[in-house]
């Protein structure tokens, strides 16, 4: 970054040109310099057992009890750089020994070395936050500074680390402190492309205005790294598009230099901006109401009714072979206005699977055949079908009905807090249960996770039992509508079926035409086709929607019966979180660390964005045509589920789930749960083995008595 009065980037540690005006690539390679962990003790001359530093750093807690019991060293020992036993046990991540040192006094905010930075300096470097949650426990001084004027919020962003700036921002520290060149912790994010870094920043009130000794403005440092998600946020939250620097640059110049102005066209299309930065303006006065959700949302919902009936009209008014490359072509038109309309919508329509659009695609086609019906095949079939038309009026019904209440209806978002003094409490209560990570805590939520629950971005909340998000209700299915998913897609199914066997009679008993004339088909054929084109074209659209509701439906029932959700079926497990927090507890105590790579976890906050490892190796995820039409028809969902009953039988080796109490109880809990089918439930509420369970304050797997009369954990009871 920016050193003295030069708007010319450079490296964190200010050794910019000052002399030359120009912004170059050259200029931000210089990195913050790495805290060399070889040095600290004299070298080749003091014995292992003796090296105070040397035992700080591998965490060998009864070894310096032995120095400071022989009166040897003591815990406020330095060396000749300042550097204290405090510092090594901080940057290697041994939490055991660095509570020892604290315990025998140690210097919490010492500074040493080349940095002269603290231990919690020297920690955040490294991402260890449980270690920098200790020292502030014990008076760590958060907004002391190093020899280059960054304090430990500087140091934490500049390793991206977004649940240490989590941790670091409920300690009070103002969110706009700057460093020597006056770069704030926003600038610093925005200049390494961090994006859920400048989001939480801009979330917590940083001034997206805020100008360093240079008048960079943290666009300008976002462009200069080219992270489009950085640029995107900061325009969105207000960000000046035509702040210059001390020199006169605005953002566009910026860019320019930077090899970056494709980064900024498109920052600023996504977010309703000319490439010149001045706000679109569209004609007819459509400006307002292109930029505003709720009306392009009811657009996306209501556009597909139109395309529909405009498919059907003409598949059934036109002779067989102009007919369907003209549906296509007037389908593809008709598509390409809905996805012109987005690019002009908000940023969060940009594609058209993320707007309402494919659920009116299901909405539209229950309105024509509910049409369809009452204008033309219940006025024929109501004396000879009436039984067949009472169910399928009733499981239409229904069919709207729970389709309605999923669609609308709150999935079961957990609550957020309603203070930063509870987020805080949150904060150190997962910290005291060794639970600090994106199992437990999700950091745009700022709010505790309950077990089984999941942050969906497009929600942009977390759910309690997410199962998925369902682009054909657009709205996620969790603990408060997953019945009532379930029940949507099976009496849409079985509402199908009822539909076209009332069709079947419908066309029975209409008169054959006298001379059927038919291009393709028999005359017999014929003569049953052009009694009603339109109902029998509309039949074959809602056959083909059979196919994948009914994978639906299995995928579904299955799940239904191993107390399982679509998202814990495609993860391949069901997390059973107090194992890894107990891991982690022992592994600080004991062998003075809170990393346990062997067995594939990583608690201790090390790393940009720890998570439990998956099992297996990494799985590389496609995003192409196929893959997406997978996903959204639920295809990928029946075959992994196909895949993982094949490895039913003795001996299987399956995945643990500890929500399951077999399927006779699995299937009664859901279906037989106290909770109303036609009114709102409480939310998160839900039934687990005959009791009643709240999804939204569950934080620890189940367990429950069986037969020998102890407990045991519901990790080894799957039977299903």
């Amino acid at each position: 970054m920016s050193s003295g009065s030069s708007s010319s980037p450079s490296g964190p540690n200010g050794k910019g040109s000052a002399s030359s005006p120009q912004i170059s690539p050259e200029d931000v390679n210089v990195e913050l310099k790495s805290i060399k962990p070889e040095r600290g003790g004299v070298k080749g001359s003091i014995p292992i057992g003796e090296d105070v530093m040397q035992i700080a750093r591998i965490g060998e807690v009864p070894a310096m009890q032995r120095l400071f019991d022989e009166k040897k060293f003591t815990a406020t020992y330095q060396d000749e750089e300042g550097i204290t036993p405090l510092h090594w046990a901080a940057i290697n991540n041994q939490y055991a020994m660095c509570k020892f040192l604290l315990d025998c006094g140690a210097d919490v905010n010492v500074k040493g070395g080349e940095s002269v930075a603290t231990p919690a300096m020297w920690a955040a470097q490294r991402c260890h936050y449980y270690i920098v949650h200790l020292l502030l426990e014990h008076g760590a001084d958060p907004l002391l500074t190093d020899v280059q004027g960054y304090n430990i919020l500087h140091l934490a962003t500049i390793d991206g680390n977004a649940f240490l700036l989590a941790l670091l921002l409920h300690q009070e520290i103002p969110v706009d402190v700057t460093d020597q060149q006056g770069h704030t912790g926003l600038m610093w994010a925005a200049y390494k492309g961090f994006p859920a870094c400048v989001d939480l920043f801009l979330r917590w009130g940083a001034n997206a205005n805020a100008v360093d000794d240079g008048g960079l403005a943290p666009l300008h440092w976002a462009l200069v790294k080219g992270s489009l998600p950085c640029v995107q946020k900061l325009i969105e939250y207000g960000a000046d598009r035509f702040t210059e620097t001390s020199d006169g640059k605005t953002p566009a110049v910026v860019a320019g230099e930077m090899n970056t102005t494709r980064v900024w066209y498109r920052a600023l299309d996504e977010c309703g901006y000319n490439f010149d930065g001045n706000t679109k303006v569209l004609p007819i006065g459509m400006t307002s109401w292109i930029r505003d959700k709720a009306v392009m949302s009811k657009f996306f919902f209501i556009w597909p009714f139109f395309m529909i009936f405009v498919a059907l009209w003409i598949l059934s008014n036109i002779v067989i072979y102009a007919a369907i490359p003209v549906t296509l072509v007037v389908l593809f038109g008709l598509q390409w206005v809905a996805q012109k309309v987005a690019s002009k919508a908000p940023s969060e329509y940009r594609v058209l699977q993320k707007t309402p659009f494919l659920a009116g695609v299901f909405a539209g086609s229950l309105f024509w055949v509910g049409v369809r019906y009452v204008f033309y095949v219940l006025p024929a079939t109501y004396s000879t079908s009436s039984i067949l038309n009472i169910f399928f009026v009733i499981f239409f019904s229904l069919t709207a009905y729970f389709y309605i209440f999923a669609m609308v209806g709150d999935p079961g978002f957990v609550p957020k807090l309603g203070s930063r003094s509870q987020q805080r409490g949150v904060i150190r209560e997962l910290f005291s249960e060794w639970k600090f990570d994106e199992e437990n805590f999700c950091v745009p939520c700022m709010a505790r996770k309950p077990l089984r629950s999941k942050h969906c971005r497009r929600c942009g909340r977390c759910v309690a039992k997410h199962d998925h998000h369902c682009p054909w209700i657009d709205n996620c299915v969790g603990a408060n509508n997953l019945r009532h998913f379930v029940l949507y897609i099976i009496c849409l199914e079985v509402g199908i079926i009822l539909f076209v066997q009332l069709t079947f009679n419908y066309i029975n008993v209409l008169p054959a035409p006298a001379a059927p004339q038919c291009n393709v088909i028999n005359d017999e054929l014929c003569s049953y086709v052009v009694r009603d084109t339109f109902t029998l074209v509309l039949n074959i659209w809602i056959i083909i929607q059979l196919v994948w509701v009914t994978m639906l439906c299995a995928v579904q029932l299955v799940q239904v019966s191993r107390n399982q959700t679509t998202y814990e079926n495609m993860r391949g497990h069901s997390v059973d979180r107090s194992y890894p927090s107990t891991r982690a507890f022992a592994s600080a105590m004991t062998a003075g660390t809170t990393s346990f790579d062997a067995a594939g976890f990583s608690a201790s906050g090390q790393g940009p964005n720890p998570a439990l490892a998956r099992d297996g190796p990494p799985r590389h995820r496609k995003h192409g045509c196929f893959q997406q039409w997978s996903s959204l028809l639920g295809i990928d969902t029946f075959f992994a589920t196909a895949r993982d009953g094949l490895r039913e039988g003795p001996g299987a080796a399956r995945p643990k789930n500890p929500f399951s109490r077999g399927v006779v109880t699995n299937c009664r809990d859901f279906w037989c749960d106290s909770a109303p089918y036609f009114r709102r439930r409480e939310t998160g509420a839900a039934m687990l083995g005959g009791e009643v369970v709240n999804y939204n304050r569950m934080y620890e797997s189940p367990s429950r008595m069986y037969s020998g009369g102890g407990y045991r954990s519901l990790a080894g009871d799957e039977h299903v």
